[in-house]
């Protein structure tokens, strides 16, 4: 049987530690982040991690390491019949579809990072407790907390304020669950970017998208998307919208997804993966590149 491979792209929470050699469009690409005060090849090169660590550094890096993976992993005679990318990674995912050009989506995605960095508050990853579980936890302690990511069956990501993580941390404990604070700037994925969400609609609205070349699950939504014009409106949400990941890993299955690669620096996509579904391989890029597919 062939191969059903999807490219899965990862967060922000990945940051690479080595250059992916790059092609000639990317090297340009590079450029335009040192143009706007972030020379992160030579962050990379010199590990300077708590640079690369700000939001505002984190977003361009990840997504032009990402970029320069795929062309690798496709350099190696993988193809996708479906992408996918968890927050962050879904521009990736845009550009691997063919709905946005590699230029377009850094310019958005500096924006982003830059808008993104300015609010303060945090997130935490609760484990051992369900969804229902956390939303009432979340709905008792009340609009300092929220939903952010689902990212499996007993995987949940909460964003919000300081006062309100802490005390979602104590609840989840006395439940039997574990909290998880995430290295992260802020409270991504609730209503506390709006402002954010805001600032950038007009410069995703601006920006050129093309009709997929292949499916893009959505994270907004947690279907397969083929309609440029939605895929424009559910990005513009994306930043106060919930991650659906257990809903995209639920739709990959639905259209006979056999394998899936993590085109990223790390394996927190293929750890989720492997245990959320066992109806789908989920590979690290490494794995691939190594000649596992």
């Amino acid at each position: 049987m062939v191969p059903r491979v999807a490219f899965l792209y990862p967060g922000q929470g990945t940051l690479p530690r080595e250059i992916v050699p790059a092609n000639a469009e990317l090297e340009s690409l590079y450029r335009i982040a040192a143009e706007n005060g972030l020379p992160l090849r030579d962050w990379i090169s010199t590990g300077e991690t708590k640079r690369l660590a700000r939001t505002d550094a984190a977003q361009p890096v990840i997504l032009l390491d990402s970029l320069a993976r795929t062309a690798q992993v496709r350099a190696a005679g993988v193809s996708p019949h479906a992408v996918a990318g968890h927050s962050l990674g879904e521009y990736a995912a845009l550009v691997a579809a063919g709905v946005v050009t590699a230029e377009h989506a850094l310019r958005l995605v500096l924006r982003r990072g830059e808008l993104m960095s300015r609010v303060t508050g945090g997130m935490v990853a609760v484990v051992k407790l369900d969804l229902g579980a956390v939303r009432s936890l979340c709905h008792e302690i009340g609009s300092e907390v929220h939903v952010a990511n689902h990212n499996g069956p007993t995987q949940v990501v909460v964003s919000g304020s300081s006062a309100g993580l802490a005390a979602l941390v104590e609840a989840v404990a006395r439940r039997g669950g574990h909290g998880v604070p995430l290295q992260v700037s802020g409270p991504f994925h609730s209503p506390f970017m709006r402002p954010a969400e805001a600032a950038l609609a007009p410069e995703i609205d601006g920006t050129p998208f093309s009709a997929p070349a292949l499916p893009v699950v959505s994270s907004v939504s947690g279907a397969a998307e083929s309609d440029a014009a939605r895929l424009k409106t559910l990005l513009a949400t994306q930043m106060t919208s919930c991650v659906r990941w257990l809903d995209v890993l639920d739709a990959l299955v639905a259209m006979r997804t056999t394998h899936a690669v993590e085109v990223g620096a790390g394996s927190v996509l293929t750890g989720l993966g492997r245990r959320a579904t066992d109806r789908i391989q989920f590979l690290t890029y490494k794995e691939v590149i190594d000649g596992a597919l």
